[in-house]
């Protein structure tokens, strides 16, 4: 005899050649319930259709079809089962679901029948949702969109702190580079009259930009500051030492997330790299689609459509002249580099999408001069 299970909303049935129920096992009441079923047939978990399995499992001479794969793959140790699609099972039993659904006391009537299956399929999809939702490659892309914005941020509000502090002491703005440490000068010390090489490297400066500081600020042609001049200056260069704070614990969080979501493509590309392309592409599936050729150019969207349009050179990289590979490589060949970086990343995001298994140190054995 050939079974079709066909799953429905009130049940798992099995149907024979004629669609008449053979067997059959019911679900519980609850719609919430229902979906959480359904959703763990999907994916062949069969340890809640125990009782359908033990009774087709005592048939002798019984060939069972789904049109499940899940399924199907989670009972071959149990019954002689293979997969088919049979359309008319499901189109014949469908008509009966309100009837059925009065018969497993699910309803009370089959007027019912619409607002039970709503309710039922609601809950599969508020499911679905909040699963994709909790899916860590989700947190990437929000965490990457803050941190490019807060780098913007961060560079506009630093250049303001120089231009007033400069206002003050303008010698020292081509003599301390980071931003950072330009913040800490000023909450550490203040007033430029209160500048010491020994203070200074304290800082972390080196003696010789300490040294050279410490000497300009004795002859400083700037402005003489009052004391509620200097203190809401400094206020403001320690709001920004904790926004420059709250970035390396940012930085940290994406370095984390990308290493768990795709630890290939963070050995290859850098986490903070790797989670900028996952977020370009829209989602580390895209990213393992698309050819190498188009992970090279992208964040150079704007430059290639120039070229199209203008007949101009196209780009030899986007986002991947971050990469130490690239940008430390002589002009003339990051753009072989990028196109050989490009390659690696999309084997290796195909690796994290669809093997799980680490192949990055053989990936980046194979390109020259590769550093982690």
């Amino acid at each position: 005899m050939k079974l079709q299970l066909v799953e429905t909303l009130t049940g798992l049935y099995a149907l024979d050649e004629e669609f008449e129920i053979q067997n059959m096992q019911k679900w519980p009441k609850e719609a919430k319930t229902i979906a959480k079923i359904m959703r763990r047939l999907r994916e062949g978990d069969i340890s809640i259709i125990t009782d359908i399995v033990s009774e087709l499992e005592s048939w002798s001479d019984v060939e069972v079809y789904s049109s499940n794969r899940a399924l199907v793959d989670s009972l071959k140790h149990a019954l002689r089962i293979e997969y088919e699609e049979n359309i008319e099972s499901s189109r014949s039993l469908r008509s009966k679901l309100p009837y059925l659904a009065v018969r497993a006391r699910l309803i009370n009537d089959e007027s019912e029948y619409g607002e039970f299956s709503h309710n039922v399929l609601n809950e599969i999809t508020r499911m679905d949702v909040h699963e994709k939702l909790s899916d860590r490659e989700a947190l990437l892309t929000p965490a990457v969109q803050l941190l490019s914005e807060l780098d913007s941020v961060l560079n506009n509000l630093s250049n303001r702190m120089r231009e007033w502090y400069g206002v003050h002491f303008p010698e020292m703005g081509t003599r301390v580079r980071e931003h950072e440490d330009y913040a800490k000068i000023i909450t550490k010390v203040g007033f430029k009259d209160s500048i010491t090489s020994k203070t200074l490297m304290e800082l972390s400066l080196k003696k010789k930009d300490a040294e050279k500081i410490e000497e300009a600020s004795k002859n400083s042609v700037g402005a003489d500051f009052e004391e509620v001049d200097m203190n809401i200056l400094v206020k403001f260069s320690k709001e920004l030492l904790d926004l420059y704070q709250y970035r390396e614990s940012l930085t940290e969080y994406v370095t984390m997330v990308t290493n768990e979501v795709a630890p290939n493509l963070s050995y290859i590309a850098g986490p903070i790299l790797g989670a900028k392309l996952i977020e370009k592409a829209g989602g580390l599936k895209k990213l393992g689609m698309i050819p190498s050729s188009t992970i090279q150019v992208l964040g150079a969207e704007k430059a290639m459509f120039r070229a199209v349009t203008t007949k101009a050179r196209p780009p030899k990289h986007g986002l991947l002249y971050q990469h130490h590979y690239v940008n430390s490589a002589p002009r003339d060949r990051r753009g072989n580099r990028a196109r050989s970086l490009a390659a690696k990343i999309a084997i290796a995001a195909r690796a994290d999408l669809f093997s799980g298994d680490f192949i990055a140190d053989d990936l980046a054995s194979q390109l020259e001069g590769f550093k982690t």
